[in-house]
Parts: structure tokens; sequence; C-alpha cells
């Protein structure tokens, strides 16, 4: 079997495969990952991390018992082509590769964890190529830079209403409103036509934000729930399965 693991900012997920079909998946936050059970019978395990090496020490100590073909993921200019500094995190790139798989179109991915990544993946050259994208503040992180500067503002209710008319809502609106906007921005600098373009959108508050009612070009948008952990299949599949 195989297994995969995204290692993300404040939380990890993973998936656990034998012969292309998904067995078992979960996920957990990177201060409980002592608590994670690793699955046995692996054959190979192969990682995404845009963690904290300590995080990543703790993972490999729990998997080398029990798995030696241990692979972190990297860039792969020959899998998908980047217009883009080496900055580039191996989430965003493995997102924007499992998308050109998806769609033959010019797409725009939305990534909503502890930041939201708005992502343009170009497929009207001779092959794809990420462009590059916007990075914004999450949820959490939009609340938190209030609290810390604000004693009065507070995210206590996520339950979204129509109105606005509390301070839970307006932040809730404000941080949708900001996610919205700069997506019809985004739109706008890159001079995409909406009708041949594919959004896709995925993470923790993925659903918070497709079910918005600010959500512009709602017949176009594909939720997938972990596009990373989709992005590491294929790229395991197309790096190793030769060798």
């Amino acid at each position: 079997m195989k297994l995969f693991i995204d290692i993300g900012n404040s939380k990890s997920k993973w998936s656990l495969v034998e012969n292309q079909i998904d067995q078992r998946s979960g996920s957990f936050f990177n201060h409980d990952i002592d608590e994670f059970v690793v699955p046995e019978d692996i054959d190979e395990v192969t990682i995404a991390s845009v963690g904290r090496e300590e995080y990543e020490n703790i993972l490999i100590s729990k998997l080398k018992f029990i798995c030696k073909n241990i692979i972190f993921a990297q860039i792969d200019k020959q899998l998908l082509e980047i217009n883009y500094s080496n900055e580039l995190g191996i989430d965003r790139w493995l997102g924007a590769l499992a998308v050109t798989k998806r769609t033959t179109n010019n797409a725009i991915l939305i990534d909503a964890g502890s930041a939201v990544t708005i992502d343009f993946i170009r497929n009207d050259a001779p092959r794809p190529i990420f462009e590059g994208g916007l990075i914004l503040p999450g949820l959490h992180l939009f609340n938190q830079s209030l609290v810390e500067k604000s004693a009065d503002i507070s995210l206590k209710n996520k339950v979204m209403t129509a109105q606005i008319n509390n301070t839970d809502m307006a932040l809730m609106h404000g941080f949708l409103m900001s996610v919205s906007g700069a997506i019809e921005k985004f739109l706008n600098f890159y001079q995409l036509d909406i009708e041949n373009t594919d959004f896709f959108i995925s993470g923790g508050d993925a659903e918070l934000i497709f079910n918005s009612t600010h959500l512009g070009h709602k017949s176009n948008f594909k939720w997938v729930e972990n596009i990373v952990i989709d992005g590491l299949k294929i790229y395991q599949q197309l790096t190793f399965s030769n060798k």
C-alpha cells in the first residue's frame, strides 16, 4: 500500500491507497502529530510539506521503522512548468499539477487553508504552465490579526446569515468579499475569458467560500476535497511508476 501525506502550515492530511483505490484517509493538527498512528503494510510514502521541520522529523521517525521508501515531493518542471520564482510552495505546485489532469481549459485554483491561494494554470499554450497567483490570509489568520489589534473583535459564530448586523457577520462577510473580490481582480489581471475558464476550490474553508453568496461564476466551480493529495498521487505515478 502507498501512503500520501500533505503537511500543511497548521494541519496535515493523509490518504492510504492500494491498487490506485483509496482505502482510508484522515487529518490531524500538526501539534498533535505525536498521536498520528501510522498504518502498517506500507510499501511507499510520498510527502508534500510546507510545515515546520520539527514536524517532518517527528513524522519520519514514526515512518522509518515501517517503510524504508520515503519520498518528499519536489517541483519538477518536466511535469509542470512554472512562470514563478523558486519560492513556489510544493503544495501550490501539486495542486496545479492535479488541475492539469482535470481540464484542458485555463483554470483558477483556490486553496483555502491557513492562507488562501488563488493560482492561474494556463492551458492555452503548447503545454500547461503555472503562471502565478495571489496569497491572502485564510479565515483563521484574518480573524487572528483583528483579535490581536482589537479586543472588541473576535469571531464567535461561523454560521452565516444573509444580514450583516453583528460583529461575527461583519468579519465573515468581510473575509468572503475579500476573497471573491480578489478572484474577480485576478481574472481581470490576466484578461481571462470566464466562459472558457474552469475554477477549482479546495482546502479547509473551501465549503464556506463555495457556498458564499458573494462568489460569482459558481456554475464554473468544482469543489475538490484535497487537491494537494490528488497532486501527490499524480506526482508519484508520473515520477516513480516506471523506475
